[in-house]
């Protein structure tokens, strides 16, 4: 969750419940392991997941807007790139992060300097500008991507795309339908073991896992978010 976001609010809302279980079980699926850098943790709800699920990985998350630094056993929430120790590491995730960078392409290649040279770039940011609304300026995004527009931004970085694929495309008439609101987009109300709750995101879960296994064929459908999995070139170890 972009910590801007954060109100007195507390339920998770079901696009991010799904996108958390989703993204961590694609994670597991890379083997994934070792040291986690994730640039844009917000209030560390992904990272906590993730070492429930992985408790073997050591997870420094970065966020600028976080107040207090935290450390916890193996999880480390900072708020500057600064504060992280001087290793390499072997995944940096960066979850709807790019959207927010003005000098995307430099940003990412002088992230890009704290990867290991085998390791992992897995990053996810909101598709296509025709669907760019009123909601994307009150989160100060810059752009939503298409596959071509970020695909040119890592490869210009130094990396080499693995896999790709769009996912939540049920979403997108919602959002054609909300383009010029901001109110409520971000809110729920409702708790995580209520059925609205668990049956939203059983559809959420169902599309992502639809749209990824598709484009393991070469069939892309569109979606409202882009996820893209990525090694160093070989020029650039």
């Amino acid at each position: 969750m972009d910590l801007i976001e954060v109100s007195e609010n507390q339920n998770r809302h079901p696009w991010e419940l799904s996108r958390t279980a989703m993204i961590i079980r694609q994670l597991k699926k890379l083997g994934i392991h070792g040291n986690i850098l994730d640039i844009g943790c917000g209030d560390s709800y992904f990272d906590k997941r993730l070492l429930q699920e992985e408790p073997q990985l050591e997870i420094y998350g970065v966020d600028i807007f976080l107040e207090e630094e935290m450390h916890d056993g193996r999880l480390h929430a900072l708020n500057s790139l600064e504060h992280l120790p001087d290793i390499k590491f072997d995944y940096i995730i960066m979850m709807d992060v790019l959207e927010h960078i003005e000098d995307d392409k430099g940003y990412l290649k002088d992230i890009l300097r704290r990867l290991k040279k085998d390791g992992t770039v897995f990053i996810t940011v909101p598709a296509f500008m025709s669907l760019y609304s009123l909601h994307d300026e009150e989160l100060k995004h810059f752009r939503r991507y298409n596959h071509r527009q970020l695909r040119e931004v890592t490869v210009s970085a130094g990396l080499v795309e693995k896999r790709w694929s769009y996912f939540y495309f049920s979403l997108i008439p919602l959002r054609l339908l909300t383009k010029n609101k901001t109110e409520n987009l971000s809110g729920w109300n409702k708790s995580e073991k209520d059925f609205s709750t668990r049956f939203v995101t059983w559809v959420l879960n169902t599309d992502f896992r639809v749209l990824t296994a598709l484009s393991k064929i070469m069939l892309h459908l569109p979606g409202l978010s882009l996820m893209s999995v990525n090694k160093l070139r070989a020029a650039d170890k």
